[in-house]
């Protein structure tokens, strides 16, 4: 699975970061899924306090630890020339809506889904 370590000196150049305050320095995080918007930089999706709602962090703040990709994740293309890689069922219109609306098939999914990453160590 790919992993990340957060770096708090390489956020300290980064502007407009928004979350990173809630990362511990040095601590090694697990990435759910990574999203490419267009011209912008890439951004890791993490749990970053077990049992609280993931979140999209800058991927400049990190270091990859482990660059090995988990075998649910695929590709997909965006009309706006952004990209994602990630399961497949969070991939669809509307799904972290659902999610962060509690939706149970959404949370559900998620769960599937982070179990089958978490298991491809």
């Amino acid at each position: 699975m790919m992993r990340v370590q957060f770096a708090s000196e390489r956020a300290m150049g980064i502007p407009n970061l928004q979350g990173i305050d809630a990362l511990r320095d040095g601590r090694e995080y697990t990435v759910l899924e990574v999203f490419a918007p267009h011209d912008k930089s890439a951004l890791f999706r993490l749990e970053f306090i077990e049992g609280e709602d993931p979140a999209l962090f800058d991927g400049r703040a990190f270091t990859v630890t482990s660059p090995l990709i988990p075998p649910s994740w695929r590709y997909f293309q965006y009309d706006s020339g952004s990209f994602t890689l990630g399961p497949e069922p969070w991939s669809r219109p509307g799904f972290w809506e659902a999610y962060y609306d509690r939706l149970p098939e959404a949370l559900e999914a998620y769960e599937t889904e982070k179990r089958k990453i978490l298991s491809s160590a």
